[in-house]
């Protein structure tokens, strides 16, 4: 799971005629560990309310209810998501070290849901257009920086010149995603690191 540093700004809102408090990042951790969990689609509104502590009216009125909840825990999502992929495939010098060091990182955790950006993807007949535009938006930035890095070892001689780097990098973003795939089903970080091992391998 990303671990996200979030600032706590308690914001005091009236619901159902009596004064409550919470803590509105909170409130976006919890819900978005929820639909992380469950999706969209399996996700109700009466299960947010629980895990939240915030009832019905302060959902719709403070988030929209359970679409505007999810588009700002999916943001919230997305933004450490595209840390961690910076931090690795966008650290200088970029080349084939970056792309090596971005798989090496992988680790699926204890009660490994799969990547929240691409279950949203999967989810496009049930999330909305901004939601699928935002994980869409994030996993093609991921691609592009995987790119960079496939240009840069090229231009440094550490790829042949005849290699056809668009085509490494939408392989790199398909082992990427479907790796969150495969740990749901087997979260063996070792299997992860044998595939990507393999894959890489490709690069030589």
């Amino acid at each position: 799971m990303i671990n996200l540093a979030l600032s706590h700004s308690t914001r005091d809102i009236r619901l159902m005629g009596r004064r409550k408090s919470y803590d509105r990042d909170e409130v976006l951790v919890k819900a978005m560990e929820l639909f992380w969990a469950k999706g969209f689609e399996g996700t109700h509104l009466s299960e947010l309310v629980e895990v939240t502590g915030v009832n019905r009216f302060g959902l719709y009125g403070e988030f929209g209810g359970k679409e505007g909840l999810f588009q700002q825990a999916l943001d919230l999502y997305l933004q450490g998501t595209l840390s961690a992929y910076r931090e690795t495939l966008d650290a200088k010098p970029h080349g084939l070290g970056n792309i090596q060091e971005y798989f090496r990182r992988l680790s699926y955790g204890d009660a490994y849901h799969g990547c929240l950006m691409i279950n949203t993807l999967t989810e496009q007949d049930n999330v909305t257009s901004d939601a699928f535009s935002a994980a869409r938006e994030v996993y093609c930035e991921a691609r592009n920086l995987f790119l960079k890095n496939l240009q840069e070892a090229q231009a440094a001689g550490e790829l042949a010149p005849d290699r056809d780097v668009d085509a490494l990098a939408n392989l790199l973003s398909t082992v990427d995603s479907g790796l969150s795939i495969h740990g749901i089903v087997s979260p063996s970080d070792s299997e992860k690191d044998a595939i990507a091992a393999q894959v890489l391998r490709l690069l030589d």
